[in-house]
């Protein structure tokens, strides 16, 4: 009876491990999703691409009510709609047009009623930015309790653009400068074979939030303040921490003898194997590869017209190094328990493994991880601390296995 109570025992342990890893990984989904600030407040159906030359829809619905500024963490911070001077003023009311898409002054506008809904057209290069005017759908729309709002575009031809996007902002004015909030489309590629029209109905598309004018020009006044940049330190400091890190690993690990259990020698290969990471990274930390390795992924994003796809993927490995790093932290409880336990060993592999997760998540560009990766106090980053106090505990923990009264590699 015993026996079968130990083998409940240890059944339900491991079920307890695998919903407490579940868990993890869904709630890291949850908040990482939570930080992509979707608007809520509309829904907007397009055509999955924009013909050159032929009418294009955009369908927007707006939620009933819909008042006051919609704060948030802009996907396109300081970008916001301007007409270019290099522009064609578009069939209409050109003057309207352009004075809504001025550049507003400094200042927050009050939460008022929005009633007017406006619609304009940009383009993108291939590098994805949006930046250039392109069509207006005509004037502004009464937009006071919610209702949907079709809007029509004739796509014209400009040789430097590869995507269009909608740009939809609420002003009580109809004056861009007085928005209160906005949203850009996902970049629709653009085609230039008019018989490509023929089966492009419309779709639930993405949108992003958009700067307004007053967010625009409070993040610019943000800048214009003082700044401390990153610390050009962070990086020699880490660097010498691996390294040193990789020299004890390699002084704990000895030389090869053969009088030794294959315990010792399993610890041996293991000491080796730290010390080969440990150089192998610290490479990394001054070479400035992985920062070229990110760029040439995300150009490789762009040019397959797979960067709007990437966030679950992103999300996706995030949440799996969440929940590994829950279970690497269980395993390291549960081998502290047993009798003998090589608590450096463990020690080591766990600061290893926060450094290498911790930079890893940075490298995927996640836009909330970017915005707290931007952050500095007295020029250090919470991303570089992170990383940093990962790298020292491996460094602590291998001072101590030297340290050790054992004259093993195990310690």
């Amino acid at each position: 009876m015993s026996g079968k109570k130990m083998v409940f025992k240890k059944k339900l342990k491991r079920t307890g491990l695998a919903v407490a890893l579940v868990i993890v990984f869904a709630a890291t989904w949850v908040v990482l999703d939570r930080t992509e600030h979707r608007p809520g407040w509309l829904t907007v159906e397009a055509p999955a691409a924009a013909v050159v030359g032929q009418p294009l829809e955009i369908k927007v619905t707006l939620k009933k009510s819909v008042k006051g500024r919609a704060f948030g963490s802009p996907l396109a911070r300081g970008l916001y709609p301007r007409a270019s001077t290099a522009e064609v003023d578009p069939p209409g009311k050109p003057a309207l047009i352009a004075s809504r898409m001025r550049t507003a002054k400094p200042g927050t506008p009050a939460a008022v009623e929005a009633t007017q809904i406006v619609c304009t057209l940009h383009r993108a290069g291939a590098d994805r930015k949006i930046r250039g005017y392109l069509a207006s759908s005509g004037p502004t729309r009464e937009a006071a309790g919610g209702g949907t709002f079709s809007f029509i575009f004739k796509v014209p031809e400009r040789e430097d653009m590869a995507f269009a996007s909608a740009i939809i902002f609420l002003s009580p004015t109809g004056e861009w400068q007085d928005g209160t909030r906005a949203v850009s489309t996902k970049l629709m590629p653009v085609k230039r074979d008019g018989t490509a029209a023929q089966n492009l109905g419309l779709e639930k598309t993405r949108v992003y939030h958009y700067s307004t004018a007053a967010e625009s020009a409070a993040a610019k006044a943000a800048e214009r303040g003082p700044r401390r940049g990153s610390s050009p330190w962070a990086h020699p400091i880490i660097f010498v921490i691996l390294i040193s890190s990789a020299a004890l690993c390699r002084a704990k690990a000895g030389r090869k003898r053969p009088d030794v259990s294959p315990g010792e020698t399993r610890e041996r290969t293991i000491w080796l194997a730290f010390a080969a990471v440990f150089v192998f990274s610290a490479f990394l930390e001054l070479s400035g590869v992985v920062g070229h390795l990110a760029a040439w992924g995300r150009r490789l994003a762009e040019e397959g017209n797979l960067y709007d796809l990437r966030k679950p993927y992103q999300k996706a490995a995030m949440a799996t190094v969440a929940a590994a790093a829950l279970g690497l932290f269980l395993l390291f409880l549960r081998a502290m328990r047993k009798p003998g336990s090589h608590r450096f060993v463990w020690g080591v592999g766990i600061g290893l493994a926060a450094y290498l997760s911790v930079s890893f998540v940075s490298v995927l560009s996640f836009h909330a991880i970017d915005v707290v990766g931007g952050m500095t106090w007295h020029g250090v980053s919470p991303v570089d601390t992170a990383r940093g106090m990962g790298a020292l505990i491996s460094l602590i923990s291998a001072v101590a296995a030297q340290r050790s009264r054992k004259g093993t590699p195990g310690g």
